[in-house]
């Protein structure tokens, strides 16, 4: 009889493909594992699911970020242990590797796989197997509970990608993962790498991979395409490394091997860096554009070069001019990530507010500017958030940034909305208009459209018209103030998504 393990992916509003539950199995035979991995996604009634495959499984497994997946990780690991009791709840993601203690205090959870989880899981689902709980302590990466104390094992080493296998294809059903995005109305996820080399000091990855970079070769990547594309239909990819780029030989080999097999596709919010991909040669750009390459997403995270000297960042905002220029010669959009709020000196030495209003009319420049130069640049605002483990979290409590005290407080951790201090309420409504107003104004919604019934149609296209017509005229003017029609397009926004989640009309990811 074969071992299941019940796996689930935590992140409610995500409906992408479970790429961190699926790498956990690389190296379980299906043969002698009965794995079932469970999401919202494919199944809607997932906790019911979830009991029901519990009553007879080795182990429970929760894939856990920071924020509000907390709380539906919390939810559903309660559930299990009050069912099941002496059934092992082991729980892995970005919240088990930045907060340890905290997640492993609570009594619901048992055990935390920490870091690349291919081999820490195998060897934990072999020691519950054979009941050999001897060998705890010699599995890397594995932190646990004995008499009342939390043990953390040695960290497990970062390997090559390329010596795990790739997982079973039939662990999960591919077309429910199909989502509808600005390049494509098939769009699947994949990751084709693990960790970065580079130390952002807002970024907790240092921390994990200790700026380690592992890839799979580009003739791994397209055999796995060529498998993929028997399974399921799909005209895009989203490709989910935190740096893709890093190294152009093999970006040039995965373009390559892409169009000899025949593969027509879109690749967007493909991430990289400028002061990497300024260096490429114009060969390389042109293969990027003719491979399918739609947009690429940049972590800019400043228009201020004392500020990106600040966070160790390693690029400038020259860069980010050069590249943008070089994009729109190529036919690929550009998306930019900026911060704001982020704690640099200024704003504990000087008036914060006269901080702030320096930062925003740098950000609405390079807004302005991006637009300028092509108006499918996009670049994206968002709020300074403390992440534990990055270099400036311990400088940011010394400033007096009070953390959440336990498992129940971060998953009230919403990484959408500030938590610090030195931004006011006012211009917190002033940094929401200038996202809406470049969320409305570089998005392709064509995909979206078509996939829609004809009567939301009908109802959509001349509300999005208006829109960027005013979101023009805000950008232009400064006019950042009454975000009326921000208030309208995010109400309606949340109206669609209820109905979405009731009816299933279109599959997209927040």
């Amino acid at each position: 009889m074969r071992s299941k393990i019940v796996l689930f992916g935590s992140d409610l509003q995500y409906n992408g493909v479970p790429l961190s539950l699926l790498a956990v199995t690389k190296l379980l035979d299906t043969k002698e594992n009965d794995i079932r991995i469970i999401t919202q996604t494919e199944y809607p009634n997932y906790k019911d699911e979830i009991l029901k495959h519990c009553a007879d499984a080795l182990c429970f497994g929760v894939s856990c970020i920071t924020g509000l997946p907390i709380k539906s990780a919390i939810e559903v690991s309660k559930l299990v242990k009050k069912n099941y009791p002496s059934l092992p709840i082991i729980w892995g993601g970005w919240q088990a590797i930045t907060l340890p203690d905290e997640t492993l205090r609570v009594p619901y959870v048992d055990y935390l796989c920490i870091g690349q989880g291919e081999k820490t899981f195998f060897e934990f689902i072999n020691m519950i197997k054979k009941e050999n709980f001897e060998i705890i302590n010699t599995i890397d990466g594995l932190s646990y509970k004995k008499n009342g104390a939390i043990i953390h094992n040695r960290k497990r080493d970062i390997e090559d990608l390329n010596v795990f296998p790739d997982f079973d294809l039939g662990l999960i059903n591919w077309k429910k993962y199909l989502e509808v995005t600005d390049f494509g109305s098939k769009v699947l996820r994949i990751v084709t790498s693990y960790g970065c080399p580079y130390r952002c000091g807002f970024c907790c990855e240092p921390n994990n991979s200790h700026r380690q970079w592992k890839a799979l070769s580009a003739d791994r990547i397209v055999t796995f395409l060529k498998n993929l594309r028997s399974k399921v239909v799909f005209d895009g990819l989203i490709i989910v490394d935190n740096n893709f780029f890093i190294s152009e030989q093999r970006v040039i080999d995965f373009c390559n091997i892409l169009l000899d097999n025949g593969f027509h596709i879109k690749l967007g919010q493909i991430q990289g860096r400028t002061n990497v991909l300024v260096k490429y040669k114009k060969s390389t750009w042109k293969l990027l554009k003719k491979a399918g390459f739609y947009h690429i997403l940049i972590g800019t995270e400043s228009a201020n070069n004392e500020t990106l000297r600040f966070i160790n960042k390693d690029a400038t905002i020259e860069q980010t001019y050069v590249l943008s220029q070089l994009c729109k010669k190529y036919g690929i959009k550009l998306i930019i990530t900026v911060i704001v709020g982020l704690p640099i000196p200024a704003y504990f030495q000087e008036d914060p507010q006269q901080v702030f209003e320096r930062e925003f009319k740098e950000i609405t420049k390079l807004n302005k500017d991006l637009f300028a130069l092509d108006r499918n640049h996009q670049l994206m605002t968002f709020f300074y958030t403390p992440l534990p483990f990055s270099p400036l979290y311990e400088k940011v409590i010394e400033l007096g940034f009070v953390p959440p005290q336990s498992l129940d407080e971060w998953g009230d951790y919403d990484l959408t909305k500030t938590h610090i201090s030195w931004i006011s309420k006012k211009n917190m409504v002033k940094i929401k208009t200038l996202v809406y107003i470049s969320l409305v104004l570089a998005l392709d919604f064509k995909h979206l459209i078509r996939t829609l019934p004809l009567i939301i149609r009908m109802f959509f296209v001349p509300i999005l018209v208006t829109l960027k017509y005013i979101s023009r005229l805000r950008l232009y003017y400064d006019w950042f103030s009454f975000p009326i029609d921000s208030y309208l397009f995010y109400l309606g926004l949340r109206l669609f998504k209820r109905i979405n989640k009731v009816y299933r009309i279109i599959n997209i990811t927040n």
